[in-house]
């Protein structure tokens, strides 16, 4: 039989091994709930700089775009500059302009410029919406998990330092008021 003794030490080294037990899955759990907020905060900081990347793209196809429409608006004008300066010079030249085809120019450039454009801001939305969700994802997830926030201190992103708006959409915020687009 087994002293009372020898049965207090057996009870204590399993109170000390469930204790140690549970204070290893709690380490654990908490250095995963870690792991996740630091793969979110690097998340968002990948996406903050793919956003970078995407606008700066969608600003030089833009400004590139419209460089052939320039670039075609100049052929055209030196074209005509010539056919009309000639015709001075040959009166012949007047009924060769009309018998020949003439440049003209394509609205197909500007078309193309206008879906480029509209694309462009869409892509670009979308992956500020994206970046905006992940913020929310990871303050989620920090305010959450109570006890790793208060070992590993992690603070709260404020998604408006990784947005970009413009003045008009600033000022319709704090006032409240916005206006129709006036085209013309």
């Amino acid at each position: 039989m087994k002293s009372k003794s020898g049965i207090f030490v057996i009870g204590c080294l399993g109170f000390i091994g469930i204790f140690v037990l549970i204070a290893i899955i709690s380490a654990a759990m908490i250095w995963s709930h870690r792991n996740t907020a630091i793969a979110l905060d690097e998340q968002i900081k990948s996406q903050h700089v793919a956003n970078k990347s995407n606008y700066d793209n969608m600003w030089k196809r833009f400004k590139e775009m419209a460089q052939v429409t320039d670039m075609q608006a100049d052929d055209i004008k030196k074209v005509y500059t010539d056919l009309i300066a000639g015709r001075y010079n040959d009166t012949q030249v007047l009924f060769k302009i009309v018998q020949e085809q003439n440049p003209q120019m394509s609205k197909d450039v500007y078309n193309k410029l206008q879906n480029e454009i509209s694309a462009g801001r869409t892509e670009f939305d979308r992956n500020q919406k994206k970046i905006a969700d992940l913020v929310r994802e990871y303050n989620t997830h920090i305010r959450k998990h109570i006890v790793m926030n208060a070992i590993f201190h992690f603070q709260t992103m404020d998604a408006e330092k990784f947005i970009i708006t413009s003045d008009r959409t600033t000022d319709a915020y704090q006032t409240g008021k916005d206006n129709e687009v006036k085209l013309r």
